[in-house]
């Protein structure tokens, strides 16, 4: 703990220079979020990355989620002992590493267990089967939201209701009153923060980011965790203003898919801050955007919390990842998508031919990258950069004959209207 508290200081009083505001605003935002958690177990609810986290904060409560945790602990370099408990206590290898962190830091009493358990079924399977070992476990209430895969009105109603339950079931649980008009406007917050992180995609193109995959998870767990905050909302407005003004960037842009191994050192020196390449955007920073507008708004709170959790790109269908990762390619004009399986995640692993197929077909390069985010025992770094290396070289090369083909044809047009080129 005192580690995440040192972090969390040197975050807010001595931010790394080289950042953009907002990506310093981020760090700040993730790193308080989790700590403050953890700090203050009678207050935490421990949910999901994708549920709605709203209603918690308009109780005074703080979300702790298991990709928050694993990310954490990694960076710590402890999940090693975290994993090899969960796996005394009859936890599989083969599951996801971050719940086995979770797992392991609740089941040895690192962590005070929270008083209520919230989580959906968006889109990870390990949720489910983590969150219900832990309430029969510890005897934890619980309270899971069944999301349809697909939208309609009769679905955003269902999926309303057991939001309106989830708040009553917390009101009850904390002893605490909800605000009904605060948590209209944390929601309100909400739809203004995510229309501005959507506008920020296209004004990424051709701009230098200065990113790296530790950033990349910070911006996922401040738009996740933190949605509906006005410090989140801040932070979307600075990511507009500093890439209005970023430097321009002429490498190679690649849009990533899922977690992100951020601790491993080969990747890093492939992608992180680096001007030949980087990370133009994440889709697990743009799951919960709409390009198009939204059906509900912060009147009926519940309505747009359930519109969005349904139209979430992780869920339903893979195709729908799929659509939302070629808007991700279009808007930032990326050469190209890494695709990263992490250990245990069944639903990555499962859809990810189909994510490289549907991008090649649209003209995008595609890699399906295999690996751990969070424990980095598993993770065979030297080869996946091995791999990635040769991906980014392909895009180089691409990069180099199209700009040469466009430069030939200008000249040749020029040529043809007696203008010297």
């Amino acid at each position: 703990m005192k580690a995440f508290q040192i972090k969390r200081a040197l975050s807010e009083y001595l931010p790394d220079a080289w950042m953009h505001e907002s990506s310093q605003q981020a760090q700040l935002l993730a790193v308080s979020a989790i700590t403050g958690a953890l700090e203050h177990p009678e207050e935490s609810v421990l949910t999901s990355i994708f549920m709605p986290n709203e209603i918690f904060h308009a109780l005074g409560l703080r979300p702790l989620i298991a990709e928050a945790v694993g990310d954490f602990i990694a960076g710590a370099h402890a999940e090693a002992g975290c994993i090899s408990f969960a796996e005394r206590e009859g936890i599989p290898n083969t599951y996801c590493s971050y719940h086995r962190v979770l797992l392991g830091t609740l089941l040895s009493n690192i962590f005070e267990m929270p008083k209520l358990i919230a989580n959906c079924s968006v889109a990870c399977d390990a949720n489910n089967l983590t969150f219900r070992t832990l309430s029969a476990r510890f005897g934890t209430d619980q309270v899971y939201i069944d999301v349809p895969m697909g939208y309609d009105e009769e679905g955003c109603a269902y999926v309303a209701d057991q939001l309106r339950e989830l708040a009553r079931a917390a009101s009850e649980i904390y002893g605490r009153r909800l605000d009904e008009d605060l948590l209209r406007k944390k929601v309100a917050c909400s739809i203004r923060t995510l229309d501005l992180v959507a506008r920020s995609l296209r004004l990424r193109a051709g701009r230098f980011v200065k990113n790296n995959m530790g950033l990349e998870m910070q911006y996922g767990l401040a738009l996740h965790v933190l949605l509906g905050e006005p410090e989140t909302e801040r932070m979307a407005r600075t990511m507009v203003r500093d890439y209005l003004t970023a430097e321009p960037f002429d490498g190679v842009n690649v849009v990533w898919s899922a977690a992100a191994p951020f601790f491993c050192v080969p990747l890093q020196r492939l992608i992180d801050v680096n001007t030949d390449q980087q990370i133009v955007a994440s889709d697990m920073c743009f799951d919960q955007v709409s390009f198009s507008g939204w059906e509900h708004d912060a009147s009926d709170p519940y309505l747009a919390m359930a519109e969005r959790l349904i139209k979430n790109s992780y869920n339903g269908p893979g195709q729908r990842r799929a659509d939302r990762l070629i808007e991700l390619c279009e808007q930032t004009s990326a050469d190209g998508a890494i695709i990263f399986c992490h250990w245990g995640c069944k639903e990555t692993l499962g859809v990810s031919q189909l994510l490289v197929r549907e991008l090649e077909r649209s003209g995008y390069p595609a890699i399906a990258l295999d690996g751990d985010g969070c424990d980095r025992a598993n993770f065979p770094g030297g080869q996946a950069a091995t791999r990635m290396g040769a991906f980014l070289e392909m895009l180089h090369a691409k990069k180099d004959a199209r700009e040469a083909a466009e430069a030939e044809a200008l000249a040749a047009e020029l040529e043809g209207l007696g203008v010297e080129s």
